[in-house]
């Protein structure tokens, strides 16, 4: 899916694939298509005057455009240089109208100082008619003109050319800040074509899977094409959203917005490879021959990623900006935008957080602060969602997000009320009886009140309709349930289980014969066997032997379970970028720890290794769950489809990005990351790796891919 930047810029986007259409063709025209022409076609359109006014969002649309075509017509090249000489009115004016087409030199491919007679590659040699080389250390950016251009073998293809320059037409002296600016608008350009290259290759690999057959069964139905098909779409997903991000940033004016740039194009630089393996991989690759498109585009992508690689940013890659910017506190990671609601609890909620004590996870389970819960209860904030009517606070999906962000980063010891509240204190306001709203209502909102959600059998996979508990109902209206036994990490603590129960035995459709109950956790029949993982967390068997409840017990209608589950879920999107706030905390203390001081910087290395790859790695990892989670919420306009898709990726990314943290982390800092307590080791990185794979297994993972399969239209599994 695209990420819109505005209707008008969506427009401009879906002319200029009309006009790449028309003029160049598909990828499988890279060899032969006529750059000269395009060029032309797009001056008339305004490509190239996009830096007369500042237009990013479509100078990047247009470029995406041609990397799904694997066409290089250099736009961000215009772009950049119609910004860079635009006090010279006639110089500008030219680039605009197509009279000077203007590529920049490659990385590598000559001298870095200019003169008459040297030669540099460049791309779109045949069409372009001029070279700009900038200084990366700050100085005069050259504008030469091109005294002949030779085609040069190699990956790319169309083919660089080594052109041999004459004379500069003018120059333009920029800071070294500025070359920093420049240099990251440039290198967003190579990734958003190169990401528009994979994503093409990627579509087209998933429309093969969902019509082809092999040994009689549809290709997508394989367990590892579903899987490499669904990987793929998170990753583009996050990929279209950190580029968004940049260009809204880089709109906006703010100084964030060249880190978000390098955020998205190490996503780029690290999925799109990815993704060229899988798209390539039997049963999924629809063809490799020259004359499919796939094999173009995938020259296109790593022609890209080679100047990419060459291109190396001036002030650095995400991990050299979040590390060395400012020796004690660094750059930070740009906070997604959660729109006005969700920005104002989030400062609301920060004048909160300061002065309080915080609690970092250590061996153990300390459970709720009583003051804490009490200044949120006192603000609103466990009754945000419901209704006035059931004495809810109102509030927005961005509001309910924002509260849960800052209660992980923070570390606030509220998440047992917080849970409680989030999960089940809607579903009892929209479907509990008047006397269940009465009595239960009161105590969620004051932060009083725990329940154990319980809807997964011990050893099965997390799936809400596999039910396990009978519910039979006897003369009098009361239920007896029996059940095997249940999985809950909450119910030493909790007051209530929270359970669905199979009402109708031998019904075809499970879904239409659950209903959900809310039993006393002292009820005679119930057992409850505790125990505690490895990373200190308590967890619950809970077995029910003839457990009777009243049928003021019963939460919805008899039969009408699945819908009070499907409310009860519905708060996936808020809870989605819980594991994301909580490792982006883990990041900024791991950054914390590495700036602290000469032998704890050391573990980082210096520019270029593979330590600040690690971190850069594990940075754009984080934010690109935190995208996704805030866009399942807080994108003006999504319609619930996408904000559900956005949801489950946030979720299955996420998990896997928990169970890879604590390993990266112990592999950056070694036995440090594994001795004391407090927030700079034990208390942090080591808890963290125990419960890992709770992260990643007890968040339904697996069935959260399953249902981007089902909603990306592959077919069932075999």
């Amino acid at each position: 899916m695209d990420v819109s930047y505005g209707d008008e810029v969506a427009e401009f986007a879906g002319n200029a694939a009309t006009l790449v259409a028309r003029h160049w063709g598909r990828a499988g025209a890279a060899p032969t298509g006529e750059l000269d022409r395009l060029w032309d076609v797009g001056a008339v359109h305004g490509w190239f005057d996009l830096g007369g006014t500042d237009a990013l969002a479509a100078a990047v649309a247009v470029t995406r455009e041609l990397g799904r075509a694997a066409c290089p017509l250099p736009v961000l090249d215009a772009f950049v240089a119609t910004r860079l000489f635009a006090a010279n009115i006639g110089l500008a004016g030219a680039i605009g109208d197509g009279g000077i087409r203007v590529a920049t030199a490659l990385p590598g491919g000559g001298p870095d100082e200019a003169e008459v007679g040297a030669d540099c590659l460049i791309e779109a040699g045949d069409a372009a008619t001029h070279v700009m080389r900038l200084p990366f250390g700050g100085g005069p950016v050259g504008l030469y003109r091109i005294m002949a251009a030779e085609p040069v073998e190699g990956l790319a293809m169309p083919r660089w050319s080594r052109a041999r320059l004459g004379p500069a037409l003018a120059y333009s002296a920029i800071s070294a800040d500025r070359t920093d600016r420049v240099v990251a608008l440039l290198r967003l350009g190579l990734a958003v074509r190169a990401f528009g290259a994979a994503e093409r290759a990627a579509t087209s690999a998933l429309a093969h899977a969902r019509a082809r057959t092999r040994f009689d069964a549809r290709v997508g139905a394989f367990g590892a094409v579903r899987e490499r098909a669904v990987n793929g779409r998170i990753e583009l997903d996050a990929g279209d959203l950190l580029i968004a991000d940049a260009v809204r940033r880089y709109a906006e004016g703010g100084t964030d917005w060249v880190i978000a740039v390098e955020l998205a194009v190490a996503h780029v630089r690290r999925i799109a490879p990815r993704l060229r393996a899988d798209v390539h991989h039997p049963p999924l690759s629809a063809d490799c021959c020259d004359e499919h498109e796939a094999p173009w585009l995938f020259r296109r992508v790593h022609a890209d990623l080679a100047c990419l690689g060459g291109f190396g940013s001036p002030g650095g890659e995400v991990a050299d900006r979040l590390l060395d910017d400012d020796p004690h506190t660094g750059a930070e990671l740009p906070e997604p935008r959660l729109g006005p609601d969700g920005d104002a609890l989030r400062k609301a909620l920060s004048k909160v957080v300061v002065g309080r004590q915080t609690c970092p996870p250590t061996v153990g389970d300390p459970g709720d602060d009583p003051d804490a819960v009490a200044e949120l209860a006192e603000h609103g904030w466990f009754a945000l969602g419901w209704s006035a009517a059931h004495g809810g606070s109102g509030g927005t999906p961005a509001e309910r997000f924002a509260l849960r962000q800052e209660v992980c980063r923070h570390r606030l010891p509220v998440v047992d009320a917080l849970a409680t509240a989030t999960l089940f204190g809607g579903p009892i306001a929209r479907h509990g009886t008047p006397e269940q709203r009465a009595r239960l209502l009161p105590a969620i909102r004051r932060g009083a009140l725990r329940i154990a959600p319980a809807y997964r059998a011990v050893r099965e996979e997390f799936d809400p309709a596999a039910v396990r508990v009978d519910a039979v109902r006897d003369d009098a209206g009361d239920w007896t349930l029996t059940g095997d036994r249940l999985w809950t990490a909450d119910a030493h603590r909790a007051r209530y289980l929270w359970l669905a129960a199979r009402t109708q035995p031998g019904a075809a459709a499970l879904r239409a014969a659950v209903t959900v109950f809310l039993v006393p956790l002292d009820a005679p029949g119930i057992r409850v066997r505790a125990y505690r993982t490895a990373a200190g967390e308590a967890g619950s068997d809970v077995l029910l032997d003839r457990v009777r409840v009243p049928d003021t017990a019963r939460i919805g209608a008899v039969h009408g379970g699945w819908e009070v589950i499907t409310d009860t879920f519905a708060a996936d999107s808020a809870v989605a970028g819980d594991v994301a706030a909580t490792l982006h905390r883990g990041l900024v203390d791991l950054l914390a720890l590495l700036r602290a001081g000469p032998g704890a910087a050391s573990a980082a290395g210096a520019r270029g290794s593979a330590a600040r790859a690690a971190v850069t790695e594990l940075a754009v990892r984080i934010q690109a769950v935190r995208l996704l989670a805030a866009a399942a919420v807080c994108t003006p306009g999504a319609d619930d489809g996408a904000a559900r898709l956005h949801a489950l990726a946030a979720g299955a990314l996420g998990g896997e990005l928990a169970a890879d943290f604590g390993a990266m982390v112990l592999e950056l800092l070694g036995p440090a990351a594994a001795l004391g307590t407090g927030t700079t080791a034990e208390g942090v990185f080591g808890h963290g790796l125990r419960e890992s794979p709770t992260e990643s297994l007890g968040g339904g993972g697996d069935l959260r891919r399953g249902l981007l399969a089902r909603a990306m239209g592959l077919p069932v599994r075999v």
